[in-house]
């Protein structure tokens, strides 16, 4: 059996490439909204993936799409086999978040909560979910903040592998 360090070399190797999608968010404090996201995974070493998320958030009744979001960050293995995701976000926020790996079937699930949240009083915990399944990539985020003390579900995207 391959230990966890092993198992998230490979899915780097996976994961590495341009993904796109489209998807929902939404959070009991705002109004919902449709958006799209490239996502783009640059293997950085052995043990360390780095990513470049940018995200585009439809208007209102419109078809016009204005850049929302942008995020950029590393997923490492840790010595553990445990995962790390650290990031830098454009509104200023930035976060900690560790996770590990789930293997079921043909999908393999990365799960992070929030470890440290930093430069934006609001937010109390956040999780990510990336679920890899062949060319498709399911991601949700989920968060909890000062009005919001559950955890609840802010974006869910379906993102598929972009061949170039």
């Amino acid at each position: 059996m391959k230990d966890n360090s092993a198992i998230g070399k490979e899915i780097f190797d996976q994961l590495e490439g341009t993904w796109r999608g489209e998807g929902r968010g939404g959070y009991p404090t705002i109004d919902s909204f449709d958006y799209r996201e490239k996502l783009v995974f640059t293997r950085r070493n052995e043990t360390t993936l780095a990513y470049d998320q940018r995200t585009e958030k439809c208007m209102h009744g419109t078809d016009e799409y204005l850049t929302s979001h942008w995020e950029n960050g590393f997923i490492s293995i840790l010595e553990n086999g445990d995962l790390e995701l650290v990031n830098a976000q454009s509104g200023g926020r930035g976060e900690v978040l560790t996770g590990h790996i789930e293997v079921l079937d043909s999908v393999i699930r990365l799960h992070f909560t929030s470890k440290a949240l930093i430069n934006d009083a609001r937010m109390v915990s956040t999780a990510r979910v990336f679920e890899l399944e062949d060319d498709q990539l399911r991601y949700e985020m989920e968060m909890s903040t000062t009005k919001v003390a559950e955890l609840t579900q802010h974006l869910a995207i379906t993102l598929e592998r972009v061949r170039e």
